[in-house]
């Protein structure tokens, strides 16, 4: 098997999505260094204002794989569509620092309680929802039967 189908399989599987989410959570956020949680945080809030900007920019650099092709821009005014990336941005950097006091308050009410290896059950419980939510394992195959239903 090459290099490029090996990655191209890692990535499509459900179970890589899951597993990463789950390490990654196992590292308390407070630990990361400032500069790196602002450049998560500003970094995705830029992503999605350029996105929402530039709506080809998305499909231009993700190179759409499916069969059915990007629909097409509806024409909205600059001002509407700087609007809808303003409180997109917003939005999206809202929750960046939400996800930050979340996984600090979660840890420390759970040490509350006393749940043994708080981040374990973090990292357990990360990767249980990102499975679970991945809509790939739940492609239909032609009898239209999904992948958890076999």
């Amino acid at each position: 098997m090459s290099h490029k189908k090996l990655a191209s399989s890692i990535v499509r599987n459900p179970w890589s999505h899951a597993v990463a989410g789950g390490a990654l959570a196992l590292i308390p956020g407070r630990k990361y260094p400032a500069w790196l949680r602002r450049t998560i945080t500003l970094g995705s809030t830029a992503t999605v204002v350029a996105v929402i900007t530039v709506p080809r920019l998305g499909s231009k650099f993700l190179k759409h794989t499916s069969v059915q092709e990007t629909p097409p821009v509806t024409n909205i005014s600059p001002k509407a569509k700087a609007g809808f990336a303003t409180v997109a941005g917003a939005l999206m950097y809202g929750t960046m620092r939400l996800g930050w006091w979340f996984d600090e308050a979660a840890e420390q009410t759970m040490r509350k309680i006393q749940v043994p290896y708080p981040r374990v059950v973090l990292g357990v419980a990360t990767g249980v929802l990102y499975y679970y939510t991945d809509d790939r394992r739940l492609k239909k195959d032609d009898q239209g039967r999904t992948k958890a239903d076999v």
